[in-house]
């Protein structure tokens, strides 16, 4: 099994990936990794924000004004949710925070990005749809930032 810091790509860690984990009403974040089942999907996804990644700092690292930037200058994609477990999924749902019960985000398919600095969500929505060439064909825009997921 992999460790936390270990990459699943160029940029993005194992870590990324773990699910929230929800003890005494307390949000614990990034406590729990996808199991075996869904590595092969997780490991899909993360390769799919990778292309966004790189894409993003072909088209804009020249311009500082976009995006949050690691020590190497390079436009960082932040993730915001990326594989749950079920339980963490319906207590976001229980909670009013998903519109669904199960969702791609528990079969490893789906990642929330949060908007860059010096983008709106839907600038974001319309960057990764028509200039990413990814498989995520399924899209939500929200006021901090895009879901993607492979339907």
């Amino acid at each position: 099994m992999k460790n936390y810091n270990d990459k699943l790509t160029r940029n993005i860690k194992f870590g990324e990936s773990w699910s929230t984990r929800v003890i005494n009403g307390i949000e614990y974040k990034r406590q729990v990794p996808p199991t075996i089942e869904y590595l092969h999907d997780v490991t899909i996804t993360a390769e799919e924000g990778q292309i966004i990644r790189d894409r993003l700092n072909e088209v804009y690292g020249s311009n500082p004004l976009i995006g949050y930037r690691d020590k190497n200058n390079e436009i960082m994609l932040l993730i915001d949710s990326f594989w749950r477990e079920i339980i963490f999924q319906l207590y976001l749902y229980k909670k009013g925070l998903s519109t669904t019960k199960d969702g791609d985000h528990p079969k490893g398919k789906a990642i929330d990005l949060v908007t860059p600095k010096g983008m709106t969500p839907y600038q974001f929505y319309r960057f990764i749809r028509y200039k990413c060439n990814t498989k995520f064909n399924w899209f939500k825009v929200y006021r901090w930032g895009i879901h993607c997921s492979r339907r």
